[in-house]
C-alpha cells in the first residue's frame, strides 16, 4: 500500500488550495439540513454531474440575481 506522509500530504492541499485561490475560487463549507443535500444530490444525479458544487454555485447565483432584480 502506498501511503503519502502527512506533511506530504499537508503540502498537497496547500498547493491546491493556492492553485485555487490564484484561479478566483474560494471553498466554502456550511452545515446544510440532509434534506436539502438529498435535493441537490438527486439534481446533480438527473444532470450527471460529478459533484454538488455546480449544483450550489449555480443556485448561489440565482438567488443573488434575483436579489439584485428586487
Amino acid at each position: 500500500m502506498n501511503r503519502t506522509k502527512p506533511a506530504d500530504s499537508t503540502k498537497r492541499v496547500s498547493a491546491l488550495r493556492e492553485r485555487r485561490r490564484a484561479a478566483g475560487v474560494s471553498t466554502l463549507a456550511t452545515p446544510l439540513p440532509v434534506e436539502l443535500i438529498a435535493e441537490i444530490d438527486r439534481i446533480k444525479e438527473a444532470r450527471g454531474v460529478a459533484s454538488r458544487a455546480p449544483i450550489i454555485e449555480e443556485a448561489v447565483r440565482l438567488l443573488i440575481e434575483k436579489q439584485q432584480r428586487a
